[in-house]
Parts: C-alpha cells; structure tokens; sequence
C-alpha cells in the first residue's frame, strides 16, 4: 500500500483526519501506511503541549510518530530568528519552513502522499492575510493550492 505522512499539530484539525483516516484505512482495509508527523518549529512555550498531545493520538490510535525539528533540519529555531526578521512577525517564515519541514521529512520517510486538516477557514485566512499585504506571488500561490492547480507532495522543491 501506499504510505501516507498525516501532518500532524496535536489540534483538532490533524487530530480528526489521523482518526478518520486511520479508521478508514481499518474498516475499508484501504492498506495504507499511515505515520503521524510532526514538526517542532523550536517556540517556546507554544509547541510542548501540542507535541504531548500528539504523543498521545499515535498511542491511541495506534500510528506511528515522526517527529522533526527546524533545529534538526535547518541548525536554527524560529526563537532564534528575532531580529534577523527586520521587524516582521516570525508568523511570516515559520509556515514556510514548517511546509518545507513536512516535505523533507516525509520524503525522508518514503511518503507517497502528505495529507493535511487544512480547511477553506485556513485558505481564506492565508488569501484575506496576502490581500491587505498587497502580496500577489503570495495570492497566486495561495489561489493555485485552493483550486488544485499545484500541490504539495514530498518531491517537490
């Protein structure tokens, strides 16, 4: 079968698809090779819980867990980021690197496909963000995922 690399936050968004997906692939005997993954981008006090909790759904469900960091990936953590930013938030790269974290990291894995709890809410979000910035190569990229002119999958660059 296929092997599958769920993105996984520990929020309810990725926690539901691993469910689903996990219970599917049992009751449909669909074969896949479900892996939960995970990435620490190195914020303090903002990813600790989420990773327990998404320690906790590999348990329950049960997968298994990849977990991967920036500093592992990218010998850096977005805390350390600070000023090199200009001012910016660190909001504006962390998305990026995360994007780039799963895609090496499920390549690394021998990852068919990445699936994600994404919702139209996240895409909007992005779309309505990159508007008021006035950021249009961000806007064609974002329009490009929300109608399935491109996507992510672990060989791209």
């Amino acid at each position: 079968g296929q092997a599958v690399a769920v993105a996984a936050s520990g929020g309810k968004d990725s926690t539901v698809l691993a469910h689903l997906l996990a219970r599917l692939n049992r009751e449909r005997g669909l074969g896949l090779r479900l892996a939960l993954l995970g990435v620490d981008e190195g914020i303090g006090g903002y990813r600790d819980e989420a990773l327990g909790v998404l320690r906790g759904v590999g348990e329950a469900l049960p997968l298994p867990l990849v977990l991967v960091s920036h500093r592992e990936l990218f010998g850096w953590a977005v805390d350390e980021l600070g000023g090199a930013l200009g001012g910016r938030s660190r909001c504006t790269v962390c998305g990026v690197f995360r994007r780039q974290a799963l895609e090496r990291a499920a390549r690394e894995m021998g990852a068919d496909w990445i699936a994600t709890g994404h919702n139209a809410d996240d895409v909007a979000e992005t779309v309505l963000m990159n508007f008021l910035r006035g950021d249009v190569a961000r806007l064609r990229r974002a329009a490009n995922e929300a109608s399935g002119a491109s996507g992510v999958t672990p060989g791209a660059t």
